[in-house]
């Protein structure tokens, strides 16, 4: 059990490690460190024999109307995230590459590993999905880690607290697909929203 929770806590802070290293070899380089974070945590898939990644969604009836819900939610949080990211760069980034490989690692690998060795058993239900420890751990690591995005202030605070709701959502839909197909889309969906607002919101004030 402590070694998967030391495995999770080292996943959780892989991106600030890769950022590390690459910034001893090169500070030109550092700028792309996203890409080699999601081609290291790529080549590690396949040592992860439980895993939600490249499954088909289960339960997919079953979750649709939680899953049209949350795709409502997104519409309505996202407005109030305070994520702006500045430039084609980094907001490409943004929308598209940080979710999917934040999905892979929370939800697709910590996840599903969690569960191997810790109780997985619903101890309550939130949004109609059952949460487990194992889906709170992993949504308070996903909380956790903008840490090593942004330094400790009341707006990496805000960030932190959408990031653990929505890692306990998160945590739960996958739990019960076995996927993060549709955790993808909602994250997706959600970064999407927040950059539209924000630039919405410049483009009123000026």
């Amino acid at each position: 059990m402590y070694i998967a929770l030391c495995l999770s806590l080292l996943l959780t802070f892989s991106y600030k490690i890769v950022e590390v290293i690459i910034k001893r070899f090169s500070a030109n380089l550092v700028r792309y460190s996203l890409y080699f974070w999601a081609v290291g945590i790529l080549i590690l898939v396949p040592f992860f024999k439980w895993n939600y990644i490249i499954n088909s969604p289960s339960n997919i009836i079953k979750v649709m109307p939680v899953f049209l819900i949350l795709l409502i939610a997104n519409c309505i949080a996202s407005r109030y995230s305070g994520y702006n990211p500045v430039g084609k760069f980094n907001t490409i980034n943004f929308i598209i590459v940080w979710p999917v490989i934040e999905e892979i690692v929370f939800r697709g690998l910590i996840l599903p590993y969690l569960n191997q060795y810790l109780a997985t058993g619903q101890i309550f239900e939130f949004i109609f999905l059952p949460v487990s420890y194992t889906v709170i751990i992993s949504a308070l690591l996903f909380a956790i880690c903008h840490l090593q995005y942004y330094k400790l202030s009341r707006q990496s605070t805000r960030f932190m607290v959408f990031a653990f709701v929505g890692g306990i959502t998160f945590g739960g839909l996958a739990d019960i697909t076995h996927s993060i197909l549709l955790t993808c889309v909602l994250h997706i969906e959600f970064n999407f929203l927040a950059v539209y607002f924000a630039k919405k919101s410049l483009r009123n004030r000026s």
